[in-house]
């Protein structure tokens, strides 16, 4: 059931939590509600609480941004931790997979970002690469030290996607600030973009979900230069707008 009558969609997105002055605090970076806002949307900021909300969450959401942050806990996709597994929070995984289940069953839209994309691909039973560099060989360099507005490589679209479609072009440019990536696919999901290297970039349902994406890169953070990024979260919040007009019946 809707709590408000709103003629914007409401997006809720993930966050994370960070320790400042002794005081743990939710933190998500302010770039994300920016580009909800020029896209149309409503923003609203989901905590890491408990699974059991996962379902309250939702319902008041038209659609869930899985947001960045640290590296997807091992112990999510059932394997060992390698060496260079970087700091985990394995609270808010069971937290976001509670949600991502919940927004499929309510057929809400999802847009997973960066960490986003890893969380959607486990959530649905897939698996991650721990450390890019260890495993794929010859890879492309994925952590950039340029700034995080700044494209640092190419990024291959399959023609059939729906990020095609929103892109209208096959080669974009993209950021990049991961050094995890996608290994196994989940059985409900397809790969729709890929780095020179073979690095999945971006992944789509296969099933009938109105709208799942999960794309690597920040588009949040190139947003404001770059039109094509910023028209990644006009078209997921138009998709949202849809259930919200549903849901006002």
């Amino acid at each position: 059931m809707k709590l408000r009558n709103s003629s914007k969609p409401i997006i809720g997105i993930t966050s994370t939590v960070v320790t400042y002055h002794q005081i743990r605090s939710v933190n998500l970076h302010e770039k994300f509600v920016r580009s909800i806002i020029n896209g149309g949307g409503a923003p609203i900021v989901i905590p890491i609480g408990r699974e059991e909300l996962a379902e309250n969450w939702v319902s008041i959401c038209d659609g869930i941004i899985l947001s960045n942050g640290e590296d997807v806990a091992p112990l999510s996709y059932a394997a060992n931790p390698d060496p260079k597994i970087k700091e985990t929070n394995i609270k808010r995984d069971n937290v976001e997979i509670a949600i991502i289940r919940e927004a499929i069953k309510q057929n809400k839209p999802i847009l997973g970002i960066c960490r986003g994309i890893t969380m959607l691909n486990v959530a649905l039973g897939g698996t991650v690469i721990q450390d890019i560099e260890k495993f794929i060989p010859n890879a492309i360099n994925h952590s950039q030290r340029a700034e995080r507005s700044e494209p640092t490589h190419e990024v291959i679209i399959d023609e059939s996607s729906r990020l095609f479609k929103m892109m209208n072009t096959k080669t974009i440019r993209v950021n990049s600030m991961h050094h995890q990536s996608i290994d196994q696919l989940a059985p409900k999901i397809k790969k729709v973009a890929l780095a020179p290297d073979g690095v999945i970039e971006a992944i789509e349902s296969v099933e009938g979900q109105p709208f799942l994406l999960g794309i690597q890169w920040h588009p949040e953070e190139m947003a404001s230069e770059d039109v094509s990024m910023q028209q990644i979260f006009t078209e997921f919040i138009a998709e949202c707008r849809i259930v919200n007009n549903d849901n006002r019946k």
